[in-house]
């Protein structure tokens, strides 16, 4: 009788833990479908921070800049300025249209979380590009 009790005992405890490993797949599966809207939301984010660093790049003076410190597009580190033409790499005669460039500084922040920080980097130079606008009162 012992035997049987451990056999069942056993098959309740294979049962249960059958029973929990589904559930767990099945809670795995739903994290990834959240970080799939997380992922979608990002997108339609960036979309929005990519038109109002358009809108104020292209209200700026001529000869007006603003460094873009802090931001990343590769692993090398470079300062950033962007201008009326676009975003230009200190000491090169490079210039990369915002959005080209915003869209490499947000795949270059490969995890969610560290697109999101990006995000509002990125917001916080666009606010402090706002203040220093020549028509804003």
């Amino acid at each position: 009788m012992a035997g049987k009790i451990v056999i069942m005992h056993g098959r309740c405890i294979f049962k249960y833990m059958v029973t929990d490993t589904e559930l767990i797949f099945q809670q795995i599966n739903e994290l990834d479908a959240m970080i799939e809207v997380i992922n979608q939301r990002i997108l339609e984010l960036t979309e929005k921070v990519k038109e109002r660093y358009l809108v104020s790049s292209s209200t700026m003076a001529v000869n007006q800049n603003y460094l873009l410190s802090g931001i990343q597009r590769s692993p090398s580190p470079k300062n950033y300025i962007i201008t009326t033409k676009g975003i230009e790499v200190v000491g090169e005669q490079e210039i990369t249209p915002v959005s080209v460039f915003l869209d490499g500084v947000i795949q270059f922040a490969t995890e969610p979380n560290r697109k999101i920080e990006v995000l509002k980097e990125l917001i916080k130079h666009l606010q402090k590009m706002n203040d220093m606008a020549p028509n804003n009162p």
